[in-house]
């Protein structure tokens, strides 16, 4: 049985029905994931609208959106976020041997420890 995958994200739903009617008139099976959050809560960024389809129609669907003049992405592409990330690991000898999940990790521990020493020093100077 094949497993659904996400092959495009639009951050308005409207774009997501237009690449689901292109596929969907190729005789592709697909839906949208996330539309009515992404129609009501447009303001905030909840992932956008997601074009999921069948695990084995990728290639022909990727063929379909190419000939449409959809930009498909490099798999080994990273998002901005996860770039700026990386780069300032980089800067750091013990980190940037770790893998990008186990940096994040670190770096999450670093400023709860942070937060937390602000809160236990800040709590120490109001008692005085």
């Amino acid at each position: 049985m094949d497993k659904m995958v996400e092959i495009a994200r639009f951050h308005f739903p409207a774009d997501a029905q237009t690449l689901v009617a292109l596929l969907r008139s190729e005789g592709i099976d697909c839906y949208i994931r996330n539309e009515i959050t992404a129609q009501v809560l447009s303001y905030i960024d909840t992932g956008g609208a997601r074009v999921e389809i069948l695990e084995s129609d990728v290639p022909h669907a990727l063929e379909i959106m190419k000939a449409g003049g959809y930009e498909i992405p490099d798999e080994s592409e990273l998002p901005e976020q996860v770039k700026a990330v990386a780069g300032w690991t980089r800067h750091i000898p013990f980190l940037k041997n770790l893998s990008l999940e186990k940096q994040i990790l670190f770096f999450f521990i670093l400023i709860a420890v942070c937060i937390g020493l602000l809160i236990y020093f800040g709590s120490l100077s109001s008692l005085n």
